[in-house]
Formats: structure tokens, C-alpha cells, sequence
């Protein structure tokens, strides 16, 4: 075996110790450098892929490796202070790391903007201020920031401060003129100041700057009626209807404040007038009567003029889907049931895309008893919205009042199907329909069967348990389950004359017939129209509880409403209850 030279031997073991030498004295400054700088792009490329747990384990690295680097310190900044959430800790170790490199790059924007904020946010005003006025040095260009500046002094400080945000408003007024939003800042900070002689001050210099600005007068007037100057506040307003006779707001405007001093004749004939304006967007208007409505709703004396005005907007403008959407809606609250329908199909007409407007006008033709239109305008739905399970609903139950009992179930199996398996209270109420159909059909045990579903999908559904509580009554099964169950309904609905009369009929199947009595007595005084079949239960009822000159009274009426009923015949005629 060759042996190396002795001087070559020293030279490896020199430099073999001047390695391990390195290694325990610590790492390469520069290398650490351009590891760190390769991390920190690794640390982007997670970062930018969505791969947030890598990116901030190899940011933390990336920081260890080089704590100098302001770049790779602001990045691990934004990972932290997600994670602080409360953690005092964090928070500060993420804003110092933040506050490092907003000073070694003062006139970066974004992480100059972004530290000011989140200062704002833990309440840190001085710093702040500081941050936002040092870039508005740098961009006085850069409104947004000349706004935040101010913004940042108005807010909780001394009046030094908010003579400097009103400073630097008048600055931007300088480039930019006289503006509603600047004055209006301006008027608070004069306001925290409580400086009223200001305030009036700058609404005059701001209605100078233009004196043929309507929204400038209009604004005067405002501020001029908020300090009870109510001449001068209406010598702006008539001022603005002058300047531009076709403005609505300048007339609205005028209208509110005749409202506000409760002169209700000149309110009515100015928003009129603001409505009568051409110039005046759909949206305002829409915005004026909205308002108006709520302003005239609780005095019915007033309920004819909403009336001419939406006939004044529908003649200005007879294809706005949005202005016969509201008048709709309007005729709804006050029960003008037929003229809403009308109003809502003008609204389908000219935008069929309207889903709560198709059932909506289902609704008003079942409140008028109109079936076959209302099953006209749900199939007409069908063409733009057919999947609407609630429709298929509404068709089925119609199918059953019009006694197409076989048509029904299709309608509540295809509506079962289109309904969200979440929406348990629609699927509840598809099933108690289901058992409505199913008794009707003599379908007993299904019926029951469906009523099971409904309740327990619903156990709140009144509906479901009165009909189903009468139901069993009628057949005298489960009386017990049937108490139980109008009870139920009765706790939740104790003045609904339909449940009252369920009630008195399971009682009078359960023979407690004093009780039975004073329920079926309240049901008559709670309701507008004795039906038949409440007043054959009362003749019922009075009869085996030992009146039998009363129940001969309730089955003569009945009998009136409903002449062809033989068993009610038979009643009246032999003055005795049969058993059917």
C-alpha cells in the first residue's frame, strides 16, 4: 500500500480541523443568507399554491436563518397575525416585524396602508397617524390616503387634531373643489367641537362655491332645519325647486321638511310634485313612495292619494316591472286582493323571472277562491321555474278543492321530490296534504299513516294535527292520541275557531259533554260565518248535553246552508240525534 508524503498528510489534517473548526463555531453568514432567500421562495411558491401550513413553517426557517431580512419578516408577519387571534404575544411579535419593515421601506403603499389599519384596529392612534401622514407625504396624490389621514386625526383626538383634519380637507378641496362628502366631514369634526357657527360657515362657503347647485341648496337647507332655522332652511329648499323646477329630490326634499313640521297638506302636495318629476329616476321615486307609504299607512284616510300616485308613476312609466311589483305589494296590505292579482301579472308580463312573483299571484287567486286561475298561473310558472316543489304543492291541494281527488297525489310525490330534504316544514306540509287526500278517498290507515309523517318531520304542524285529530274522532279511534294532539294545537292557536271546534268534536266523541259545550259556544262567538258543519257539531253537542231546544235551533241554521244534507234533514224533523 502507497503512503502519501508527510506535507500532503498535514495539509488534509489542517484542513479536515479547519472544517471542523466551522462547524462548531457556527454557520456561513452568506450562505445562511442565500439559504434563507432560497427558503423564502420556496416559502411563496406553498404560499401561492395554497399551501399555508408549509409556507409558514418555511417562512419561520427562512427567519432563522437571516432575522435581517425585512422581507421574509413582513411575509411571517401576515402568518402570525392570523394565528393571534387573542394571543397578545403574537400580535406584538407580528406588528414589530411589520413596524421593521415599514421603516426600512417607509413609502411601500400596501404594507404601509395595511400597518395603519391594523393600528387603527388595536386602537394604536399615535401610530396611526404617524403611518398614514407619512404617506400622504409621499402620495398627496393618492386620495384615498389623504382621506384615511384625516380620518385617523378626526377620530377621538384633541381639537389640534381636528384642526389638522379640517387642514387637510381644505387641502383637497383645493385640488379637487367643493364637495357634499368633504363639507360633511368637515361638519362633524366642527360638530365633536360642538363650533355651530362653523358648521353654518361651511355649508354657506360650500353653497357660494355653486350657487345653481341644486344639491348644494338642498344640503343647506338640511343643516340649516337640523338647527331649528327653519325660514332660512326653507328659503334653501324653495331656492333648489327654483333653480331646477323638474328636480324631485330638490321637491322631496322640501316635502320632508314640511313633514317634519307637520304641515301634512304641503307634504302631500310636494312629494306629488317630486313624483311628477320626469327627470326623476325610477329607483328615487320608487325610494319617495316607499317612504311616503310607511309615512301615510296608519292613517286610512290617506290610503287613496298612494293610490293616485302610483297611478301617476305607472302613466310616466308603464313597463317598469318594479313599479307594479310595489303597488302589488301595497294592495296586498290593504286586503285589495283582485287588484294586486292584476298588478302582479302586469309585473310577470314584463319580467316573467320572478319566482316570488309567481307564487305570489298563486296566492292572491286562492284568496279570492279564483282555482281555476290560480292553477293557470302556477302551470304558467312551470315554463320558467320548474322545479319549484312549494307549486306543485299549491296544484295538488287546488286539484283536491276542485274534487280531482285522483289528480292530486301525482302533484305531491313530484313536489316531495323537488323539495330540499332540509326544508323539513314544506315536506311536513306536503304530507299533511297527503292525509287530507288519503282520508278523503276513505284511505284510512294511509291516511293516518301520512298525517305520522307529517308530524314527525313537523311537530308543529298545527295543520296537520287539528286535521288529523278531527279525523280520528270522526272514525273514534285513539280519542286519547287525538285530545293530545288538539291540545297541542290549541296552546298554539287558542282563538283559531277550526282547532276550538276539532276540540269540541274529540270531547263529544269522548262523551265529556260540558266541556265539549263551552268549547263549541266559544268557537260560535269567535267566528264571522257559522259554517254547516260547526253548526250541526253545535246541535250536536247541545242536544246530548241535555238542550234539545238549542241543538234544534243550530240544525235548522245548518240546515238552511246546507239543504241536501239528508242526516241534518232527519234531525230537524224528528227534533233527535242520530248516529250515523
Amino acid at each position: 500500500m502507497k503512503q502519501l508524503p508527510i506535507l500532503i498528510i498535514t495539509i488534509l489534517i489542517i484542513g479536515a480541523l479547519s472544517v471542523m473548526a466551522k462547524s462548531r463555531s457556527g454557520s456561513n453568514p452568506a450562505e445562511d443568507t442565500r439559504k434563507a432567500d432560497y427558503i423564502y421562495l420556496e416559502a411563496l411558491r406553498a404560499k401561492s399554491q395554497g399551501k399555508n401550513d408549509a409556507a409558514y413553517s418555511l417562512l419561520q426557517r427562512a427567519r432563522e436563518l437571516n432575522s435581517d431580512d425585512k422581507d421574509i419578516g413582513v411575509e411571517l408577519s401576515l402568518f402570525l397575525l392570523r394565528l393571534s387571534q387573542t394571543d397578545s404575544t403574537l400580535i406584538e411579535e407580528s406588528m414589530a416585524l411589520l413596524r421593521d419593515y415599514n421603516e426600512a421601506n417607509p413609502s411601500d403603499l400596501y404594507y404601509g396602508g395595511r400597518y395603519a389599519m391594523i393600528n387603527e384596529q388595536l386602537l394604536n392612534r399615535d401610530e396611526a397617524i404617524r403611518t398614514w401622514e407619512r404617506l400622504h407625504t409621499y402620495y398627496p396624490e393618492h386620495l384615498e390616503i389623504t382621506y384615511r389621514y384625516a380620518n385617523a386625526l378626526g377620530q377621538g383626538g384633541s381639537d389640534a387634531d381636528r384642526a389638522k383634519a379640517i387642514a387637510v380637507y381644505d387641502s383637497v378641496e383645493v385640488a379637487e373643489g367643493k364637495s357634499i362628502p368633504i363639507s360633511t366631514k368637515k361638519i362633524q369634526l366642527y360638530f365633536a367641537r360642538q363650533d355651530t357657527a362653523s358648521i353654518l360657515s361651511e355649508v354657506d362657503r360650500l353653497r357660494e362655491s355653486s350657487p345653481k347647485n341644486v344639491d348644494f341648496q338642498v344640503f343647506s337647507g338640511d343643516i340649516y332645519a337640523m338647527f331649528g332655522q327653519n325660514d332660512k332652511a326653507k328659503a334653501f329648499y324653495d331656492k333648489a325647486c327654483e333653480i331646477d323646477p323638474s328636480s324631485g329630490l330638490a321637491y322631496y326634499s322640501r316635502a320632508q321638511f314640511y313633514n317634519s313640521m307637520g304641515d301634512s297638506a304641503a307634504f302631500n302636495r310636494e312629494v306629488f310634485q317630486a313624483l311628477q318629476q320626469k327627470s326623476l329616476d325610477v329607483e328615487t321615486k320608487l325610494a319617495i313612495l316607499r317612504s311616503y307609504i310607511q309615512e301615510m299607512y296608519n292613517d286610512s284616510t290617506q290610503l287613496p292619494r298612494v293610490g293616485k300616485l302610483f297611478d301617476v308613476l305607472i302613466d310616466q312609466h308603464p313597463h317598469e316591472h318594479d313599479i307594479h311589483a310595489l303597488y302589488s305589494r301595497y294592495l296586498i296590505v290593504t286586503q285589495d286582493y283582485a287588484k294586486a292579482a292584476e298588478q302582479t301579472e302586469r309585473a310577470l308580463d314584463l319580467d316573467p323571472a320572478d319566482e316570488e312573483g309567481w307564487e305570489m299571484l298563486t296566492s292572491l287567486y286562492l284568496q279570492e277562491n279564483k282555482l281555476d286561475e290560480a292553477k293557470a298561473a302556477i302551470k304558467r310558472s312551470f315554463r320558467y321555474y320548474p322545479e319549484n316543489g312549494r307549486q306543485y304543492l299549491v296544484l295538488g291541494s287546488i286539484h283536491d278543492q276542485q274534487g280531482e281527488r285522483e289528480k292530486a297525489p301525482k302533484e305531491y310525490e313530484r313536489a316531495l321530490e323537488l323539495t330540499d330534504s332540509t326544508d323539513t316544514k314544506t315536506i311536513s306540509r306536503i304530507y299533511g296534504a297527503m292525509g287530507d287526500n288519503l282520508y278523503a278517498r276513505q284511505l284510512l290507515d294511509s291516511a293516518f299513516t301520512a298525517y305520522q309523517k307529517a308530524l314527525l318531520y313537523d311537530p308543529e304542524n298545527y295543520l296537520a294535527l287539528n286535521n288529523c285529530a278531527y279525523y280520528l274522532a270522526c272514525e273514534g279511534r285513539d280519542l286519547d292520541n287525538a285530545l293530545s294532539m288538539v291540545e297541542t294545537a290549541i296552546k298554539a292557536e287558542p282563538d283559531n275557531p277550526t282547532t276550538l271546534d276539532t276540540y269540541a268534536w274529540v270531547l263529544f266523541k269522548r262523551k265529556d259533554y260540558a266541556k265539549a259545550r263551552e268549547i263549541i259556544d266559544k268557537t260560535l262567538d269567535l267566528t264571522d260565518e257559522r259554517s254547516e258543519e260547526i253548526l250541526e257539531h253545535a246541535g250536536d253537542i247541545h242536544f246530548m248535553d241535555g238542550d234539545p231546544d238549542g241543538a234544534l235551533e243550530f240544525w235548522k241554521e245548518a240546515l238552511q246552508l246546507a239543504p241536501d244534507n239528508e242526516l241534518l234533514e232527519r234531525k230537524v224533523k224528528h227534533k233527535t240525534y242520530f248516529f250515523k
